[in-house]
């Protein structure tokens, strides 16, 4: 099993496309030098009927992957669990292997083999694969870097290597005749296992404030899976406003912006000010105690308050609100809120 720690961040200026995008991210110092390897990715999804993968906070797909949409290659199948997520910041387990040359369906075999899996009871477990069924597909364009990032690990200045890997993703998200966009960059961690985590993170937090220095982009919790199955069944569930947690605040208001992007043409502004409400909240938690996040927070507020009082509910998607979001979150971490 491999540990995966990510951020994901979602591009929130639709009016950019491919093009623009990555003439955007060429300009930025950390991708100098490196060309991106351009892949289609085709994946559909598996649940139960009753959505058990999904009640147990996992993830199963089948991806394949092709330099186009017309040049398919082999099936993997991923099986992904639930981890913790903090601020856009993912770590999960996450199991992935090549299926025989052939093979169109899932590897029960594999897949029951699997610790999560093997947790359950036998006549429980071979329930849940026999009923085993596509639910939603993701089919987007990834351009990936490989990069191998610095960051100064003692005090006189000694750094070390960071190895991320980071991709851009356009698509579609496809579900019971509905879609959505997909328009997001995510930054996974490869390499300096020896470093603190905190240095580690660090080095995505970095390359993340470069991106929000030539792109609109804003933290996102939400996976392409979790996206699916709001699509799916036509709707999102909200996250309660717990006032006494600043950690809980931010999820809120990240989650109802996932939320946001995906159903404003259904639910209008209903998710936009469950976002404000939560910065809101979070604001003044942050002003009692007198915590340096507290300047971000409010401008976040004030963008999302603005764009209400303005009814344009879009206008708050800024390059400056993404740069406010992530200074946010490190002002968070940094004080280990």
């Amino acid at each position: 099993m491999a540990q995966e720690i990510e951020l994901k961040l979602a591009l929130t200026h639709s009016g950019l496309g491919r093009t623009a995008i990555l003439e955007r991210l060429a300009d930025i110092a950390e991708l100098a030098g490196t060309t991106p390897r351009r892949r289609w990715l085709a994946n559909t999804y598996f649940d139960t009927p009753e959505h058990a993968l999904e009640r147990a906070k996992m993830a199963l797909r089948l991806r394949r992957s092709g330099e186009d949409a017309d040049s398919p290659g082999p099936l993997r199948q991923t099986l992904k669990t639930s981890g913790e997520s903090h601020g856009g910041l993912h770590s999960r387990g996450e199991w992935e292997w090549a299926l025989p040359d052939g093979q169109t369906g899932l590897d029960l075999d594999g897949l029951r083999g699997l610790p999560p899996l093997q947790a359950l009871e036998e006549g429980p477990r071979e329930h849940l694969l026999g009923a085993l069924a596509p639910t939603f597909s993701t089919d987007f364009e990834r351009h990936a870097w490989q990069l191998e990032l610095t960051v100064t690990v003692t005090q006189d200045g000694q750094t070390a290597g960071v190895g991320v890997e980071m991709a851009l993703d356009l698509g579609h998200v496809k579900a019971a005749g509905r879609e959505t966009h997909i328009r997001e960059i995510e930054l996974e961690l490869t390499g300096g296992d020896d470093l603190s985590a905190e240095q580690r993170e660090g080095v995505l937090w970095t390359l993340a404030e470069s991106l929000a220095s030539r792109l609109a982009l804003r933290p996102a919790d939400a996976s392409k899976a979790r996206r699916g199955a709001a699509l799916r069944d036509g709707e999102w569930h909200e996250k309660t406003l717990d006032t006494t947690d600043t950690n809980a605040l931010l999820a809120a208001a990240i989650d109802a912006l996932d939320a946001h992007a995906d159903r404003q043409q259904q639910d209008d502004m209903r998710w936009h000010d469950h976002a404000l409400a939560a910065f809101s909240a979070l604001a003044s938690r942050l002003a009692a105690s007198q915590h340096p996040g507290h300047v971000h927070a409010v401008a976040l507020t004030e963008a999302l308050s603005e764009s209400r009082e303005q009814g344009t509910p879009d206008s708050w998607m800024t390059a400056v609100f993404g740069q406010h979001s992530l200074s946010l979150l490190a002002a968070l971490r940094s004080r280990g809120q």
